[in-house]
C-alpha cells in the first residue's frame, strides 16, 4: 500500500471530482492519500508518522510544501492551527495568529532549516521502518543555509513539480483555471486533470528508486 501525503496539490484542490482525478488516483496502485489544504511541512510530517505507526504502509510518496509554513499546537486539545502568509492575505481562520507569527518570528532561515529538519527526520523514520519513500516538492528549497540537520541529511536534489507542470503563467494548459485570472501574477493555483497525469507518470517511474 502506498501513502501520499502532502498539501492541497497531493489532496487535488481545485480538480472537479479529486478522488478520481488528483494524481495518487492516477497511479493506480492500492493507496490512501491523507493530503489536505494548507498543511505545513511540520504537518506533514506529523501526519505521515502518526498514519505509518497505526497502519500497514509499503511505500510513501510525501509532496512538501512551503517551507514558510507552519503549524501550532491548540492548548485546550490535541488540534493544530496552520499558520500561513496566505491566511492573512485571504482572511483564513488563523489570520490573526498568522500575521504576529511573520511579523515578529518569520525569517527565511527558519524555515529552511526546519525543512531540513522534516526532511531528515522522514528519510531515517521510512528507512528505520524499511518503507520505500519518494519525495517531491512544489517550490524549490534553498539547501545551503548552514545548520546540523542539512549537514547530516541526504542532499539529493528533491523533484520540483512545478519543472514537471510548468508555471501557471507559462503553461496554463496544466493548470485549474477557476480561482485564478491569466492575467493573476499571484503564486497559487493547482494542477488540473492534466498536471495531474504527468505527475502521476513521473511518479510510477521513479518511485522504487529513490529509496
Amino acid at each position: 500500500m502506498i501513502l501520499f501525503d502532502g498539501c492541497s496539490w497531493t489532496y487535488g484542490d481545485e480538480l472537479e471530482n479529486p478522488e478520481r482525478d488528483r494524481f495518487s488516483t492516477l497511479i493506480g496502485e492500492d493507496h490512501i492519500n491523507i493530503g489536505k489544504n494548507g498543511k505545513s511541512n511540520d504537518s506533514i510530517l506529523r501526519t505521515t508518522i502518526d498514519y505509518c505507526e497505526n497502519n500497514k504502509v509499503d511505500s510513501a510518496v510525501i509532496q512538501f510544501t512551503f517551507p514558510s509554513r507552519t503549524e501550532v499546537r491548540q492548548s485546550s486539545r490535541d488540534a493544530y492551527d496552520y499558520l500561513s502568509i496566505g491566511s492573512v492575505l485571504k482572511n483564513g481562520y488563523t489570520k490573526e495568529k498568522s500575521k504576529i507569527y511573520y511579523e515578529h518570528l518569520h525569517n527565511d532561515n527558519l524555515h529552511v532549516d526546519n525543512f531540513h529538519k522534516n526532511k531528515f527526520l522522514l528519510e531515517n523514520y521510512f528507512k528505520s521502518k524499511n518503507i520505500k519513500y519518494y519525495f517531491v516538492t512544489i517550490k524549490k528549497v534553498e539547501m545551503q543555509v548552514e545548520s546540523s540537520w542539512y549537514r547530516i541529511m541526504d542532499k539529493k536534489p528533491l523533484t520540483c513539480l512545478t519543472d514537471l507542470i510548468g508555471k501557471r503563467l507559462k503553461n496554463p494548459e496544466n493548470y485549474c483555471q477557476g480561482k485564478y485570472k491569466k492575467s493573476d501574477k499571484r503564486s497559487g493555483g493547482h494542477p488540473n486533470k492534466q498536471g495531474h497525469k504527468i505527475i502521476a507518470d513521473h511518479i510510477s517511474l521513479n518511485i522504487g528508486k529513490e529509496s
